[in-house]
This record gives C-alpha cells, structure tokens and sequence, in this order.
C-alpha cells in the first residue's frame, strides 16, 4: 500500500482510510477532546488531500501530509473555540457591568435625574428638527394626551391633517432616535408610565 512517497490510486484510497482513518481520529480527539469532532476534523483532511492530490509533488509523503493537515485543523478549531469562550467572557462581563448600572440606577435617584435629563435632551433635539405645526401636533397628541378631534378642532384643520402631521413626525423621531431606541424605551417606561 502508498501511505508516503507516491500518491494513492482510486483503488488503494479506499484501503489507505480504512487503515489509517481510526489512528487519526484518536490523534485529533487527543487535542480536541471530542470524539464527533475529531472524527469530523479527520474524514475532512483527508478528502482535503483526496480533492488536492494532483496538485502535490509526486514524492508527497501522505501519511505526514494528512498527519500535518489534522493537526492544523485541530489548531484552527481549537483557537475558534478560544475566541467563542473569549467572546462569552466578555458578554457576560457586559451583561454583569449592565445589571450593575440598572441597580446603581434604580436605587439612586441622582443617576435616575441624569438619565432622565440626558434623554429628555435627546428627544428635544430631535423634536427641534420638526416644523412648527408638525411638532405643536407632535407634543399635544403624543405628550400631552390630547386627542386628535381636539387637536384638529383647535388648529381648524381636519383629522386627516393631524394624522399627516403625527405620521410625519412618527418617522423623524424614529430616523433621529433609532440608536437611542433601547434607552428611550426604558425612559417612556419610568417617566411616562
């Protein structure tokens, strides 16, 4: 049989995986420690050789490239999994960092004020961009409760004018706050609940 020094015919590749297949899996599995995975990372280097064997010098020691192409696959899967557990470590520093803060927020009624401020701020700069009748419509409807009749009975125009100038206003707000959406949401929740 060719393991090393000449390339595998058709023939002799189905002999070479049956004979060879079971020693690469327990070397992969000894660094990745996951049979399913090794198994995987094992059946793909050799079709990786299989797919590129004419590519390779005819002198090509095909145990030691299968070998050398398991091990880099088991490199390359094992500094994927380091950077999903890094990944993990930091979302869960994010996720404790944002529990802390919602705390400090809740039981300090200063932060509460400053957040408060600072979002009241936001909303009013964005609003500032409104034309004048979109934003008065704007402010009556949606901040001050007001209903459309009224609204429209006021400025003399009809409802379907009002409900222009809300839809219009609608989709400023949302361009201008869409980042902000997350932080505007609890804002509406606490202060206008």
């Amino acid at each position: 049989m060719a393991a090393s020094g000449e390339a595998l015919s058709e023939s002799g590749f189905g002999a070479f995986y049956t004979e060879y297949y079971k020693r690469f899996v327990r070397y992969a599995c000894y660094y990745v420690n996951d049979v399913p995975t090794a198994e995987d990372l094992t059946h793909d280097a050799i079709l990786y050789y299989w797919e590129n064997r004419r590519r390779l010098p005819a002198d090509t020691d095909v145990l030691a490239y299968i070998m050398t192409t398991v091990r880099n696959r088991c490199l390359n899967h094992l500094k994927h999994l380091q950077v999903e557990v890094e990944y993990g470590r930091r979302y869960a520093e994010l996720q404790e960092w944002e529990i802390r803060a919602r705390i400090m927020t809740l039981e300090d009624g200063h932060y509460a004020d400053i957040f408060a401020r600072e979002i009241r701020h936001i909303v009013k700069r964005a609003m500032a961009g409104l034309p004048d009748e979109t934003r008065y419509i704007f402010e009556q409807h949606r901040l001050k409760s007001r209903p459309r009749k009224e609204i429209a009975a006021e400025l003399g125009v009809s409802l379907q004018k009002i409900d222009y100038h809300i839809r219009k206003a609608n989709r400023h707000m949302y361009s201008e706050l869409k980042d902000y959406s997350p932080l505007l949401a609890i804002f509406f929740q606490l202060f206008f609940a």
